[in-house]
């Protein structure tokens, strides 16, 4: 049975999330709900959890803090009324964000990421060793170019294939690396990143971006010479630099 733990300094906040998984996962076992950080990192400790709900903000220690010292395999889920924390939390190996106040629809994809995740074998840290040196052996068996990224999902290190990438975009001293399916923060900036990348098949298209042109359903240039790229199965529009427009005729 599929374990979790609730940590929410605000009583009907707590309710409100554990009404919501009750709702749209009743086999999740809720062994523990917690008013602080402190007995938050006690009872996952004790109860060793596949899941944790840690609010952010909260007495005697921050659920940021309480992640930094969860050991084991519990994955973690922040639900917090402050969107500033983003970068943090998935530092941290967040699975997901979620803003309050909760809704149905918000919660129910998060559950599918977990439940996703918990159908997955965790591989062991040998294995993991393994697969690296697989990978690496594949990529200098083609020198010059990235084969793979390695990037922590969670507990776990995804092996992510660069042909998997849609696009990467710079966040700060973080660059976000988005796939079909997930997300996740690499702390190589995206310039480094580019580098290592074929520009056969990636192309920077703004300061901040750079896509996978196997991905490119689509470019658009409106009336006032903006340009956008819609990729293939996923909602995002992403804007081109006047400057890297040259790149698209003929598309």
């Amino acid at each position: 049975m599929t374990t979790a733990v609730i940590a929410d300094d605000e009583p009907l906040l707590r309710d409100e999330l554990r009404d919501a998984l009750e709702e749209l996962w009743p086999e999740l076992n809720i062994v523990a709900e917690c008013a602080d950080g402190v007995t938050a990192l006690n009872e996952v400790e004790r109860h060793k959890p596949d899941i944790a709900f840690l609010d952010i903000k909260m007495p005697r220690m921050t659920g940021l803090e309480a992640a930094e010292q969860i050991s084991g395999n519990t994955m973690l889920v922040f639900v917090t009324a402050f969107d500033d924390h983003a970068i943090q939390a998935f530092d941290q190996g967040a699975i997901d964000y979620v803003l309050k106040p909760i809704r149905l629809t918000r919660i129910a994809k998060t559950l599918q990421r977990l439940k996703q995740r918990l159908a997955d074998h965790t591989p062991s840290n040998e294995v993991t060793k393994r697969v690296a040196r697989a990978l690496n052996q594949a990529s200098s068996a083609s020198p010059g170019y990235l084969k793979f990224i390695q990037a922590s999902v969670g507990r776990q290190v995804r092996f992510i294939m660069v042909e998997e990438i849609a696009y990467l975009q710079s966040d700060s001293k973080y660059t976000r690396l988005v796939t079909m399916n997930s997300e996740a923060f690499i702390r190589k900036p995206l310039s480094e990143l580019e580098a290592e990348l074929d520009p056969e098949m990636f192309w920077r298209v703004h300061r901040s971006t750079v896509v996978n042109v196997r991905r490119i359903e689509l470019a658009v240039r409106d009336e006032a010479e903006k340009m956008t790229i819609k990729l293939k199965g996923l909602p995002d529009k992403i804007e081109v630099s006047r400057a890297h427009q040259s790149q698209f005729r003929g598309l």
